[in-house]
């Protein structure tokens, strides 16, 4: 009897858990853009950087307009504010005209673009 009550307790925990997990949470719906903002800069020079969450699709022309001297700054400019898909890093992800992904990541918005980031977008350019 000790045992019936205890696997009945499990088992309709177990039940709540799934209906309540799996119940439709409004922010999290599909077709709704949230937008996060971010601090980025010193504390003399703060500005907001609003996140979206919808990729942002990117063309060759404007892949064309970074340069291995830009800040990562003047790239998310160019490029426009995508999805940041990182936990700690930052990792905005682009969809290129091909369907392809750029992950471009990165640590701090000042600092210059990585060679990896730069030859990510060569290599986007070039078709590989």
């Amino acid at each position: 009897m000790y045992f019936r009550m205890i696997a009945l307790l499990l088992v309709s925990v177990t039940c709540l858990t799934v209906i309540f997990g799996c119940t439709n949470n409004d922010s999290q719906s599909e077709g709704t853009v949230v937008k996060e903002e971010k601090t980025v800069g010193n504390e003399n020079n703060i500005e907001k950087l609003v996140l979206s969450n919808e990729i942002k699709k990117v063309t060759a022309t404007q892949l064309r307009k970074i340069t291995k001297k830009m800040t990562n700054k003047e790239v998310v400019k160019a490029l426009g504010n995508s999805k940041d898909i990182g936990s700690g890093l930052y990792i905005l992800r682009y969809e290129y005209e091909n369907g392809k992904f750029l992950d471009f990541r990165f640590g701090h918005y000042d600092e210059i673009i990585s060679e990896q980031s730069y030859l990510d977008i060569q290599n986007m350019l070039n078709g590989n």
